[in-house]
């Protein structure tokens, strides 16, 4: 009787390098049969191939592909190095049996040529003295020999890609891999040692001032030789010295350059100041290289440039200012006007060793000011704007300055604010302050007039008031007047309202004020009047009665010039979402996109969910009910799993804290490893990373709760920044549970893929993410179950992270998790994640309490400070 031996079946990395990267595959082998895997395997195939030996290959090989390094199953040379920089990378490639050592070598550059045709041959030897293309082959930046992979160094891969290039010229490729191979420590044959080729390939330029209105422009090299290059009329240059050459060589592009800029190189009259404000105008064909930035700066200290622009003072009328002094400027009225009419077509005017700036709005009011009323007004005219319904014509950039600060409520507010009040106050203060427009969609009732009054004195303690103008329909108008007689009486010393017969045809006049109210159709038919005056607010009451985008009242209010601008009302769409970009429109002017563009991305795709993303820096609602409260189910926050330190974490955490650390930087640095320690003591010690998961308490309560979550048959997302932990999972997971464990994070570079497939399959799942990389923008409504495994510093960036599961088209119950380590041993006063957790949940109430949070990201300071002084004293012990 014969027995048939039972096929051994395992899973075997393929490499096969190429000249551009190294192709890796995966083959399923049968005792003499095998089967080349493909990317990524199907939910099935990995429940059946997932006990294999080499299926961690396999995990490793999904790895690559889900951080978008593979491009049909090749690994590009220059990713191949960089993961040799980065500790997780590496290890991937050990597991892929790819070398992450640099091999040892030298070698010689040679010319077998003459050196215009620039043929260059490198011969490369190994440690031995053998040639590695006698011994083997080469592929790029891998060498093969005797069926071994060995990866060259970085420095020399770079050379043979120059070898292989094209150039202009073969001087300059002489040039290029000359410095290369000095570079990667590459000999030169006598030939190329004794002549030595350099590329210009860049240069600074220098100013010489001659005179306030003459400077001359010349450029330099980074060498004395390579100036004299620059200024040569050939594009190469040799200078000789004994038995050596030196050849220079300009290329293409900086030969370009300077016949460009020897055209202009000497710049003279009112192009003077107006070559530091905009180079381009001057210099329309540059192409240079120099920072315009520190250039400006630096010409600015030797020719003055004073930009001279009105601005009213009470009751003395319109004075003059230079905003970049930031003072008054000692001009009379005679005297600037004097200088326009003697200009007529002049912006800058050099006067007493310095340029003058006119600002045009000021030669119109000079100039044409002295009429009393704007004859204009008298024929039916409109402004035309840049109205962004086909194209988007007109963008105001916000201010994404982080800092975020606490506002003083008013002294002269005599009233109390609610909580609710003094938040939207706050928010107010926080958009005007970078430069955003702001959408107050209250619900009626919340006091938003009061919030807005509060503003309105903090505006005025801190001089940005006069003039404000306050849009509104004019059966409020009562209203508001009586809210500032009670509550702000200050504001009533300087406050106008311009409607009626009897109302002012002077925009001066009108601007003299701190507080203007208007109509919707008084601004309309006053609009040329109003489009004037630089407001520093406009506010704009009921902004729903804007209407349509079309309409005049619309279109005039979106004319108006305004530091700040804001919209209240409590109903932002009545009949169309195209009302909300209406608003936005005026509000940020942008933000939105086009109409058309809006119209195609929101209103046809039914995209509400991504409207409110969308419109979330510059909008503030809070309701009675909430907003979402009859379009998702229930959102359960269970109750933190605790659990203790091993004796591993425990060790490891008591020699940090022997170390006694100090300073605010090695504070930092160890907290964040203590968190990574908390969540897997592989991730800052690499020979713990195969600990079983029995001996990581934190890993195998989330084991548990991924039990449980398996035997429903739903999905869950786990979230930490950590990218180490992210690997370990991926390897851990997928070995016991036998499915694909996609991950994102700031390097998954086709993020909505991955989400699609992992959203397509049904069933039980897993996916690893990173709460900043992948808390926007994302739907994984497949998933009901969210698991914060490290805790981020933001509680509204946890919102963020859990509200991907958590949003319009999940259909069932969202449970989310947190899982937080006790170290009474070494902190009785509480692990940084016990103190992170009580200091999230804290502010998590003010995070959660509008649908679309304001920005809250100086949270993470001041939670980081909390810790460190919490940490600081038990250092000190």
């Amino acid at each position: 009787m014969f027995f048939r031996k039972k096929k051994q079946h395992s899973m075997q990395v393929k490499r096969i390098p190429h000249n551009d990267g190294i192709d890796i595959g995966i083959e399923l082998v049968s005792g003499k049969d095998s089967q080349e895997l493909s990317l990524p395997l199907s939910k099935e195939e990995i429940e059946n191939y997932y006990k294999l030996p080499g299926f961690q290959a396999y995990v490793c090989w999904e790895e690559l592909y889900d951080a978008g390094l593979l491009t049909d199953s090749r690994l590009s040379y220059e990713d191949y190095y960089q993961l040799l920089d980065e500790e997780t990378g590496v290890e991937l490639l050990e597991q892929l049996q790819l070398p992450v050592e640099e091999m040892n070598v030298n070698g010689e550059l040679k010319l077998d040529s003459l050196p215009e045709l620039a043929e260059l041959k490198l011969v490369l030897k190994n440690e031995n003295a053998q040639t590695i293309d006698r011994i083997g082959r080469r592929n790029g930046a891998i060498a093969v020999i005797n069926q071994q992979l060995f990866l060259l160094p970085g420095k020399v891969y770079e050379l043979q890609k120059a070898i292989e290039a094209e150039y202009e010229t073969g001087y300059q490729k002489i040039g290029v891999c000359q410095k290369l191979a000095n570079e990667a420590h590459i000999d030169q044959e006598d030939f190329l040692e004794n002549e030595s080729y350099h590329v210009v390939d860049s240069y600074d330029l220098e100013m010489k001032v001659h005179s306030p209105n003459h400077i001359e422009l010349q450029p330099v090299g980074s060498t004395p030789d390579e100036t004299t290059v620059l200024g040569s009329p050939s594009p190469v240059t040799t200078y000789k010295t004994s038995n050596k050459r030196d050849r220079f060589v300009r290329t293409e592009k900086i030969s370009r350059d300077i016949i460009q800029l020897s055209k202009k190189r000497h710049i003279t009259g009112e192009e003077v100041p107006l070559f530091f404000e905009n180079p381009l105008a001057v210099l329309p064909e540059h192409d240079y290289e120099f920072d315009l930035e520190a250039f400006s700066e630096r010409v600015r200290g030797i020719i003055p440039i004073e930009k001279v622009r009105p601005y009213s003072q009470g009751d003395s009328g319109i004075q003059w200012f230079d905003p970049e002094a930031d003072q008054p400027a000692t001009y009379d009225e005679d005297f600037l006007r004097t200088l326009m009419e003697q200009h007529p077509n002049e912006q800058y005017i050099q006067h007493e060793n310095k340029w003058i700036y006119l600002d045009p709005q000021m030669r119109k009011n000079l100039l044409e000011e002295v009429v009393e009323e704007d004859q204009s007004l008298k024929k039916n005219f409109t402004l035309d704007i840049k109205d962004n319904e086909t194209d988007l014509e007109y963008r105001l950039e916000a201010n994404d300055t982080e800092q975020v600060q606490e506002y003083q409520i008013p002294q002269t507010l005599k009233a109390d604010l609610f909580d609710h009040q003094v938040e939207g106050f706050q928010w107010l203060c926080h958009l005007e302050e970078r430069s955003r427009g702001g959408l107050l969609a209250d619900d009626m009732g919340l006091g938003k007039t009061m919030q807005v009054i509060t503003f309105l004195l903090h505006q005025k303690n801190q001089g940005k008031l006069s003039p404000t103008l306050l849009v509104l329909p004019v059966a409020l108008m009562e209203n508001w007047i009586e809210e500032i007689r009670k509550f702000a009486p200050d504001l009533l010393s300087s406050l106008y309202i311009h409607k009626g017969s009897g109302r002012s045809k002077s925009s001066a006049h009108i601007s003299s004020y701190d507080l203007i109210f208007t109509t919707y159709d008084t601004l309309k038919i006053d609009q040329l009047l109003f489009g004037k005056i630089n407001f520093q607010s406009i506010i704009c009451d009921e902004a729903q009665n804007v209407k349509s985008h079309s309409s005049q009242r619309s279109r005039a209010l979106r004319a108006m010039k305004s530091e700040f601008r804001l919209a209240m009302t409590g109903t932002p769409v009545e009949n169309s979402l195209e009302e909300l970009w209406a608003i936005m429109d005026f509000v940020q002017p942008g933000e939105l996109n086009s109409l058309k563009e809006f119209k195609q991305q929101f209103i046809e795709a039914a995209d509400y969910e991504g409207l409110l993303k969308a419109i979330q820096p510059y909008y503030l609602r809070r309701t009675k009910e909430g907003i979402f409260s009859d379009r998702l189910p229930k959102k359960e926050i269970k109750d933190p799993i605790y659990v203790e330190a091993s004796k591993i974490q425990k060790s490891i955490s008591e020699s940090m804290l022997q170390t006694k650390e100090t300073g605010q930087i090695a504070i930092l640095n160890m907290l964040m490893r203590l968190r990574q320690l908390y969540g897997h003591p592989g991730v800052i010690i690499p020979e713990y990373e195969t600990l079983p998961a029995s001996e990581v308490p934190k890993v195998k309560e989330v084991m548990s709760v991924i039990d449980r979550i398996k035997e429903k048959d739903e999905k869950v997302l786990i979230f930490t920044e950590f990218r180490k932990l992210h690997s370990i999972f991926k390897r851990l997971f997928m070995e016991k549970y036998g499915v694909s464990v996609p991950i994102i994070d700031g390097n998954t570079a086709n993020r909505q893929g991955v989400v699609k497939e992992f959203n397509s399959r049904l069933g039980f799942g897993i996916m690893l993410l990173s709460p900043k990389a992948a808390g926007v923008g994302l739907t994984i409504t497949s998933a009901n179950h969210v698991i914060h495994y490290t805790r981020w510093w933001n509680p509204a960036v946890e919102n963020q992270a859990t509200d991907r599961a958590y949003r319009i088209g999940q259909e069932k119950d969202v449970s989310v998790y947190q899982l937080i380590t006790r170290d009474a041993q070494n902190f009785p006063n509480g692990t940084v994640e016990e103190l992170m957790h009580e200091l999230l949940e804290n502010k998590r109430e003010l995070a959660e309490n509008v649908i679309i949070p304001f920005d809250m990201r100086g949270v993470q300071e001041m939670v980081s400070s909390t810790i460190i002084s919490n940490y600081s004293k038990q250092l000190e012990q």
